[in-house]
């Protein structure tokens, strides 16, 4: 993935009961669809994240009024979890730090919420 200005969902996800199969589902609480600049983790956040246990991908510029906790980021059909939060150059935006997941059903809830509100 090129880095740059990149179009992301940032979500929330909680588990609903489905009616019909009585079956809990995972679902999108809370979302937003933003465009901000992603870029390559620095080499002290990487550090850092290592010795946490993570792996972190890439760092992602956001206001600070505009991010309420959220966990998940769907960047590119591929899905990351915020693992922590670091300061930017301005100090009305922060990075967000992100490391890749593996969660098809976190994924897919993503993605039906984005068709169902694009």
């Amino acid at each position: 993935m090129i880095t740059g200005n990149k179009l992301y969902i940032l979500a929330d996800i909680g588990n609903v009961l489905d009616t019909e199969t009585g079956d809990r589902v995972k679902t999108v609480v809370n979302g937003k669809i933003l465009i901000n600049n992603v870029e390559l983790v620095g080499i002290n956040t990487a550090q850092y994240g290592q010795s946490l246990g993570f792996n972190l991908s890439y760092s992602i510029s956001i206001n600070r009024i505009n991010y309420d906790n959220e966990r998940y980021l769907l960047l590119e059909d591929n899905l990351f979890e915020v693992k922590n939060i670091s300061k930017a150059k301005l100090a009305t935006k922060m990075l967000l730090n992100v490391e890749a997941v593996d969660d098809e059903e976190i994924k897919t809830a993503i993605e039906d919420w984005k068709n169902a509100n694009i």
